[in-house]
């Protein structure tokens, strides 16, 4: 199994992601500023700011996804009231996880303590869940 969790900002007009990194005191993963280019393959921009922050620098093996949660809530939960703040003043959030697993491998378990916790904080949770790559079909 390969998972990998993201916690994703995406700021109304005018609100920067550097604006976002100063006011929670946290270092983003990664951040883009509205206007900013999607790929240097595209002439596609940003539509608005993104700040993300990752679990893990990146795919993980043999990692739960809970525990990938559990990162995040570790530095998110002591800004709770300014993720909250922020949410309401029109910043979209949400929880970006990623699951791979062969079909017969494996089962993504979110057990009721961590879903509470992930309840406190803003944001919606986005499951990505694809086989593996491994089988040999």
């Amino acid at each position: 199994m390969q998972t990998r969790a993201t916690f994703r900002l995406s700021g109304p007009a005018g609100l920067t992601a550097a604006a976002i990194t100063g006011r929670l005191a946290i270092q983003p993963t990664r951040a883009f500023e509205q206007g900013d280019p999607v790929s240097s393959r595209s002439a596609s921009t940003y539509g608005s700011s993104l700040w993300l922050l990752g679990s893990s620098p990146g795919i993980e093996d043999g990692t739960e996804l809970t525990g990938h949660l559990h990162r995040l809530l570790a530095t998110l939960e002591p800004v709770t009231a300014l993720l909250w703040e922020l949410a309401h003043e029109g910043c979209a959030a949400n929880w970006y996880c990623w699951i791979a697993s062969h079909a017969t491998e494996h089962a993504a378990e979110l057990d009721r303590p961590t879903l509470q916790r992930l309840l406190a904080l803003p944001g919606d949770l986005w499951l990505d869940v694809c086989g593996d790559g491994t089988d040999d079909e």
